[in-house]
């Protein structure tokens, strides 16, 4: 085990690799209207990066178990950085859906990456949901203060937004390889050396089904379904405040700094009680169902730009509980042999939530702005309703 220096030195890099990688969304509406591109982009741009990023987090899972996990970090983090320099040269709709994919193969790697080293270099499992609670809230943070200072540097121009993510990620990707250990010596060790297929992410889909179980099964499903909720609704409520509402990145980004308080106070109160005093197994349920509550407020207030503000910030503060209970459920029926390749299963049910949901919002936004947040809301209830099945499921296993 790490020392907790070297821990929440990692934490730190995490939050800045993830602030910066945030410049660029409260831009992207900006770059679409001025460049003169069609609407859908906003979805579109972004399903393809996650498309891309659901085929190679599997492989880049199975990779942490052959090499140093730090070392996944750095490619990854560069890699990232390329992609979003091609991203804010863009010029057409090609380009921009080309450069959104690039980063979604990076992007992959290193969300995988990041949760795959906690868990190997903590095998205590306290410690663990306490640094894996710890760093999805500075993810979530960091993401926020990313949307808060992109969102006013994009009011300056796109490159200003642009040129610092890149400079910021490609330097968090050299400090990962001084600030992280070698976690070889803390992991299972293949009993196969890595072979030519192991690089094809469909094997790495197909060896899935050696560590599923019916539980886990259920919440790989409320995990896709509910992405696709959360990224119909994000991508959504991100254009609507500047198509309808004519609001600037500025905007977008004050909220997510609201957002980010927030953030901090529930993960670092409910979200660790809930993780040392319930069963999360169980109590996890009330925070889809009152994620289902607030999407269905959203549908209603959408033309009301106060309330419809407040909604967003309330339900991204309920929802920032969702990342570290449920990633916390994945790894508590992890083994030391699967646990890479289960954490990047995870990571792609995400992306695959999120595929739909950016894809479908983006299309269906032009036939009906208020489509997209129907979308969120039955997404979000359906998860809620699987959710149900885990429950009773998992009480029975228990029992048994």
């Amino acid at each position: 085990m790490v020392s907790k220096k070297r821990m929440y030195l990692h934490i730190a890099m995490v939050g800045l690799y993830i602030m910066c990688g945030n410049f660029a969304h409260p831009i992207t509406p900006t770059l679409i209207v001025e460049r003169g591109l069609d609407s859908s982009m906003f979805g579109v741009a972004m399903a393809g990066m996650l498309v891309t990023n659901f085929l190679f987090a599997p492989l880049w899972g199975n990779l942490c178990s052959y090499m140093p996990t730090r070392r996944i970090m750095s490619i990854c983090a560069i890699g990232y950085a390329v992609g979003q320099t091609i991203f804010g040269l863009a010029i057409n709709e090609a380009m921009i859906i080309g450069a959104r994919m690039l980063s979604g193969v990076f992007a992959a790697g290193i969300f995988t990456a990041y949760s795959n080293y906690v868990i190997n270099v903590t095998p205590d499992p306290i410690e663990r949901n306490k640094y894996l609670t710890t760093m999805l809230t500075v993810q979530t943070v960091g993401s926020a203060v990313g949307y808060f200072i992109g969102g006013f540097l994009g009011v300056i121009s796109i490159a200003a937004a642009v040129v610092p993510q890149v400079v910021i990620a490609t330097a968090s990707g050299v400090l990962h390889s001084i600030v992280c250990v070698d976690d070889t010596p803390y992991k299972h060790k293949p009993e196969q050396p890595l072979r030519l297929k192991d690089a094809n992410p469909f094997s790495a889909f197909a060896a899935a089904k050696e560590f599923t179980t019916p539980l886990l099964a259920l919440i790989f499903i409320v995990v896709a379904v509910a992405g696709i909720g959360q990224t119909s609704y994000e991508q959504c409520f991100n254009y609507v405040i500047k198509d309808q509402f004519g609001l600037s990145s500025a905007y977008n980004g004050t909220f997510k700094a609201i957002i980010a308080v927030l953030t901090v106070v529930v993960n670092s109160t409910v979200c660790l009680w809930m993780q040392k005093k319930t069963d999360i197994n169980i109590t996890f349920l009330p925070v889809f169902a009152s994620g289902a509550a607030l999407l269905g407020a959203a549908l209603v207030f959408r033309g009301s730009l106060l309330p419809f503000a407040g909604i967003y910030i309330v339900y991204n503060a309920v929802n920032a509980l969702r990342g570290p209970i449920i990633q916390s459920m994945v790894a508590g029926r992890a083994t030391p042999e699967n646990s890479n390749r289960l954490i990047g299963f995870y990571q792609a049910m995400n992306s695959l939530g999120g595929i739909f949901g950016a894809l479908f919002a983006g299309l269906i936004y032009e036939a009906n702005p208020a489509y997209p947040f129907i979308l969120a809301f039955v997404a979000f209830a359906i998860a809620t309703l699987v959710g149900v099945v885990y429950v009773r499921t998992y009480k029975k296993t228990e029992k048994a």
